[in-house]
């Protein structure tokens, strides 16, 4: 599966993002992004080392991930040019559930608001 990612990740989306929009903590999103990195483990060692996805201990990792995912520039390497991008898609997806998820669990602030 692991050169064919990028054309197999357009029938594998709709099932990882129902299951990122069904997260409902920090955690169950680090989990879904880790079940993602265990599932697709052979696509990994097609891809050049700095492409590799980090362990994913904090919740930072998912859109710093996505981030380097969309910078990395492959060149004339069509088909992993074309995976990173498909890895990014899910990736900034994953780091927007997580940031929406860490938003309704974080108490609202109002600027006004006095600190005891």
């Amino acid at each position: 599966m692991h050169g064919h990612f990028s054309l197999t990740w357009p029938a594998e989306k709709p099932v990882w993002m129902a299951r990122l929009a069904r997260s409902e903590s920090a955690a169950d999103v680090m989990e879904v992004v880790r079940e993602f990195v265990r599932t697709h483990e052979t696509l990994w060692v097609s891809l050049p080392i700095d492409c590799q996805p980090p362990p994913f201990t904090v919740a930072d990792d998912i859109s710093q991930y996505a981030l380097s995912l969309y910078r990395k520039d492959l060149g004339r390497n069509a088909a992993a040019a074309a995976n990173v991008r498909a890895l990014a898609s899910f990736y900034s997806e994953a780091a927007h559930r997580m940031a929406s998820v860490m938003a309704a669990n974080t108490p609202a602030f109002r600027f006004f608001d006095r600190q005891s």
